[in-house]
């Protein structure tokens, strides 16, 4: 018998012996891969991915938008303030806070830090969206409204007539009527039936043709 036969034999014996022992450690190896490819699912990584046990997957905060929806749809534009002529009229008396006009009530020249304003039907009405700070009367300024506006702004409505049934911190919109104008306003009673509009920024008197839009009610 041949060298390659005897050792051929021998393996085949040996093989026979320990095969019981083969099958055990096949089985451990197989059991050992399951688990741990079971492990590796559950910490969400990909073994094809690259990424080690530390890494996580970098998530984009554009993927969780809806593509349907319009960016703009989330930031409306905001309404822009805007202030109309507080009725159908003309210009009787210009602001003017440097150039003195002749006041004829009072029979003197002073500063005029409004706009007086004339009109047939002698309606008054809000120059924009607001809310009404004071309502009023006294020898000076006559029958008067007050409203605040958004951005810091002011107007007021003086020498009006009698008062419509409004109250101090009601809010009022653009174009609403809010009385008629008269000759109440005491410092200006010889002008006849107007309306004396005031127009502040922050506190300060600005002449109201620098934002008014003309507009007819």
């Amino acid at each position: 018998m041949s060298k390659f036969s005897v050792a051929a034999k021998r393996f085949g014996g040996f093989m026979k012996r320990n095969a019981f022992y083969f099958l055990i450690i096949l089985c451990i190896a197989s059991v050992a891969t399951v688990i741990a490819l079971a492990v590796t699912r559950n910490n969400g990584v990909n073994p094809d991915s690259g990424l080690n046990n530390g890494d996580t997957p970098v998530i984009n905060p554009d993927d969780n938008k809806d593509p349907s929806k319009d960016p703009d749809d989330e930031n409306p534009p905001t309404k822009k303030l805007t202030f109309v002529t507080p009725c159908n009229g003309t210009v009787k008396v210009a602001f003017s806070d440097v150039d003195y006009v002749w006041n004829q009530t009072m029979e003197r020249y002073e500063t005029h830090s409004a706009i007086d304003f004339v009109s047939d039907d002698l309606n008054v009405y809000a120059a924009a969206d607001g809310k009404i700070k004071e309502i009023d009367s006294d020898e000076l300024n006559g029958s008067y409204i007050v409203i605040e506006h958004e951005e810091g702004y002011v107007t007021k409505y003086m020498s009006l007539d009698k008062l419509p049934e409004l109250k101090v911190g009601a809010q009022v919109k653009q174009g609403q009527l809010l009385g008629k104008m008269s000759t109440s306003q005491g410092l200006e009673a010889l002008d006849g039936a107007h309306l004396h509009f005031e127009l502040l920024k922050d506190g300060v008197e600005i002449n109201p043709l620098d934002v008014l839009v003309l507009d007819e009610k």
